[in-house]
């Protein structure tokens, strides 16, 4: 007759590796420093547009309605602000995935055991309120 394993706690948690976590850091640091490196790209870009635009009276005050068929149609002016959406898309997964581990660390503790957690509900006395009677 073998021995059954010990039952395990359902909250038992593989501890995430302290590799991936400095990894992800290093990700979301080298995503934000593109994000503000293509946001400045794209902010130049969109000045020499507005320049040379002003320049023809092509402006959102003078002529909204050119302006922005104008701007629909610059090739530059749709790839940097891609770039700055690609950026701000790491930026938001890799800060998700680190503020996920933190907060699972958090939560089960340093040592896999469930930390208490405050119940947000007050007691008003009114609990069989809802109940039929």
């Amino acid at each position: 007759m073998s021995a059954a394993p010990a039952p395990r706690s359902a909250f038992a948690v593989p501890s995430v590796p302290r590799k991936y976590v400095l990894y992800l850091r290093a990700r979301l640091l080298e995503a934000e420093a593109s994000l503000a490196a293509m946001t400045v790209k794209y902010e130049r870009t969109k000045a020499r547009f507005d320049r040379c635009y002003a320049r023809r009276g092509i402006t959102p005050e003078e002529d909204i309605v050119n302006y922005i068929n104008a701007k629909a149609m610059n090739p530059e002016l749709k790839f940097w602000y891609s770039k700055v959406e690609h950026f701000q898309r790491e930026v938001s997964a890799y800060g998700a995935a680190l503020t996920g581990l933190d907060a699972a660390r958090r939560l089960l503790g340093s040592d896999g055991s469930r930390l208490p957690v405050e119940s947000g509900r007050a007691g008003n006395g009114r609990r069989g309120l809802n109940r039929a009677s």
